[in-house]
């Protein structure tokens, strides 16, 4: 047998693993790759402030926890007596004993299983008075939202313990008209940033994924934590299917990118007239290791006596897209995300300003920093909202 070969089995062994055990046990950590963050990164911040998705709505039911290891913090999450979803620390302000696995969740109150104290919303509830009077004995908890059927949590990239104010609201689309929804998820050996530039790297899509054609454009973005762009893609069919579904060319996939920080993507997809909004979650997990999470909201399947492509479209989606993600995901992580380094304080070379725009975003809008206009890169298109509002007003 090859080198090549014995790589290829190890790696898809190793894939189908992840894949499995994260979406069965959800929680888990298992299987997860290792790496060596600074000769990969560098200075790059190992993690952001914002909104990043903890966990989708239909996994946490009352009276039971779901406990995770991200943003490098050890969290669990279970909901209150209201029904409302709570994050904080997975160490008890006691005697710093963890809530998981041992522990449980009763009327909305979480319960150690080391000594059997409780807290609800981060206050303690149980023990003698002095421990439940004092302060410093409450466990600071994450702002978190639930919406769309997906619960998020907000993370402070400067407090030590994760904590701190939303700088900036969570606005995510409506999705009520789309009555069909799914969700996917996948352990990704990479940092999240190099993993969105993907969407406005015109050249990776057409060389690596054999797409015919493949063309993103910034768009204006009223919020300095959002960077939007408008994507357009056509992978050639077979001249058998265009004849059965009497299409004169290739259809166009259309696609609008909404990035709202480093957490959430959103993309609202348009394939030969069939409609949906996929959520792409990236949370990191610690370090250069990110939990990938798609969820994908669509229109009715449709049923024509003479079928057309988007009556195909609607009836293989989102098995269709999942399918397709995770194989261009794969192609990726074994072209790039598992070998390469992160140079993001590099422009790259002349034919990628898109991706050089989208670099400066992350560095001059989430971090703050100076980053000069480098000749291989063209500006970021940031409108403030007062400026459209007197605009229309005038």
């Amino acid at each position: 047998m090859r080198i090549k070969d014995v790589e290829n089995k190890a790696f898809f062994a190793q894939f189908i693993a992840r894949l499995f055990v994260h979406n069965v046990f959800k929680d888990s950590q298992i299987f997860l790759p290792k790496g060596d963050y600074e000769r990969r990164h560098g200075d790059f911040p190992r993690y952001f402030s914002g909104w990043y998705l903890f966990v989708p709505s239909d996994d946490l039911a009352e009276g039971e926890i779901v406990h995770k290891k991200l943003n490098g913090l050890d969290l669990v999450a279970y909901r209150n007596k209201e029904g409302r979803p709570v994050v904080h620390s997975n160490r008890c302000t006691h005697m710093d004993g963890m809530f998981a696995p041992l522990g449980s969740v009763k009327d909305g109150r979480i319960q150690c299983a080391y000594h059997g104290y409780t807290f609800e919303d981060g206050k303690p509830r149980s023990g003698p008075a002095e421990f439940r009077n004092d302060p410093s004995k409450c466990i600071p908890c994450h702002p978190v939202t639930e919406v769309n059927g997906l619960i998020f949590f907000w993370f402070d990239a400067k407090s030590e313990d994760g904590v701190g104010v939303p700088t900036w609201e969570l606005d995510l689309p409506d999705v009520s008209d789309f009555p069909r929804r799914a969700t996917m998820r996948s352990i990704t050996p990479t940092h999240m940033a190099p993993l969105h530039e993907n969407i406005i790297d015109d050249q990776h899509f057409m060389i690596l994924h054999g797409s015919q054609r493949y063309k993103s454009d910034l768009l204006p973005y009223q919020h300095k934590h959002r960077f939007r762009t408008r994507n357009r893609m056509i992978f050639a069919l077979p001249d058998r299917m265009k004849k059965f579904f009497r299409l004169e060319e290739d259809p166009v996939t259309e696609m609008d990118s909404d990035f709202h920080g480093l957490g959430i993507h959103i993309t609202k997809a348009n394939i030969a007239g069939f409609e949906a909004v996929m959520i792409h979650c990236t949370t990191p997990i610690e370090d250069e290791v990110t939990e990938w999470t798609l969820t994908m909201y669509m229109d009715r399947r449709q049923w024509s006596l003479i079928p057309s492509y988007r009556d195909f479209i609607s009836q293989i989606h989102p098995w269709g897209t999942f399918a397709q993600v995770y194989y261009l995901h794969t192609q990726d992580r074994r072209a790039f995300f598992e070998r390469a380094p992160y140079r993001f304080y590099e422009d790259v070379p002349k034919g990628f300003e898109k991706v050089n725009a989208f670099r400066r975003w992350i560095q001059v809008e989430l971090l703050g920093e100076e980053r000069p206009m480098g000749k291989n890169c063209i500006p970021t298109k940031y409108t403030p909202l007062n400026v459209l509002q007197d605009d229309a007003a005038e």
